[in-house]
């Protein structure tokens, strides 16, 4: 963790930036608890606010705690003492839970809700360009405090944990690189193995082994599959990057089977019964997967 010097050198802050604030001290006093209002306002647009504000008592405590977080913005002396009262802000966030995203959201709103206040109050001024410049060094000093201190936290947490407990995490992680290594060279060789086919079946209708018909409408099918597999594979490799798994892939492999299976039975007019059903899993298949594509679009 950076020292509050170094932060200061870092961010360019000199006496000037601290005296900046403290000449508009008066605004944080002046606006405290319309700032509140407006952060909570604000904090509607995360889905679990309760989660980590359950309950009045809480949410009150809270309320105090930014009210006083605001006013020192403008007001503290930037010093070792400073620092460490932001560090504690951040040691809270972790042990509540609380993901690093939200602090740089809510941090981009604070910049925004002052930058206004301060415009309207100070826009007549010429030294508002210099005021507005110290706001936001100081903010940044915050944000990158409090996030360092997420990471600090987190990391003695992890280094808290038992020595099994971490050659079981990183054993359980190296098994994990490994199936899923092996699950995309698996679908490259068959994949690999699908392109043969379809070779193998075009020559087998050159040479007249394979009626036109049925051989088309095989290869037909083997391509949709070869299409599927390729999907399912680009898939797999944004996992391995980090990305979810989209369900509909893997429903989309199983409507591609299906429908090879109804290309090639329906050269089979005896089959008729046969073709009802699999007419039926494709309806089913086709709704999941429509249904699925709808969920998703929405996150």
């Amino acid at each position: 963790m950076e020292t509050i010097e170094e932060l200061k050198v870092h961010y360019n802050w000199d006496k000037e930036d601290e005296e900046n604030l403290n000449k508009i001290s008066w605004i944080a006093e002046k606006y405290k608890d319309e700032f509140i209002e407006e952060s909570y306002r604000y904090l509607e647009n995360f889905p679990d606010t309760s989660k980590y504000l359950p309950s009045e008592e809480v949410r009150n405590r809270h309320k105090e705690k930014i009210k006083n977080w605001l006013v020192s913005l403008f007001n503290s002396k930037y010093d070792a003492q400073y620092l460490r009262k932001l560090y504690r802000i951040g040691e809270t966030h972790v042990k509540i839970g609380l993901p690093p995203h939200y602090v740089q959201a809510s941090m981009n709103f604070v910049r925004s809700y002052l930058t206004e206040i301060i415009n309207r109050e100070l826009g007549h001024l010429p030294e508002i360009n210099r005021i507005l410049l110290s706001l936001n060094k100081a903010l940044d000093i915050n944000l990158d405090v409090m996030i360092n201190s997420f990471r600090e936290e987190e990391l003695r947490l992890y280094l808290a944990t038992g020595r099994y407990q971490k050659i079981l995490i990183e054993n359980v992680r190296r098994i994990s690189w490994f199936f899923d290594i092996f699950i995309v060279l698996t679908l490259t060789a068959v994949g690999l193995f699908l392109i043969v086919w379809i070779i193998y079946e075009i020559w087998l209708i050159l040479l007249g082994q394979l009626p036109l018909e049925r051989g088309g409408l095989s290869i037909l099918g083997s391509i949709l599959i070869l299409y599927a597999i390729s999907e399912l594979l680009n898939e797999e490799i944004k996992h391995i990057k980090g990305s979810a798994l989209s369900l509909k892939v893997f429903v989309g492999v199983a409507l591609a089977a299906v429908i090879r299976k109804v290309l090639v039975t329906s050269l089979s007019p005896e089959k008729f019964q046969e073709l009802i059903t699999l007419s039926l899993v494709i309806l089913s298949l086709g709704i999941v997967f429509w249904l699925i594509y709808k969920v998703e679009s929405r996150t």
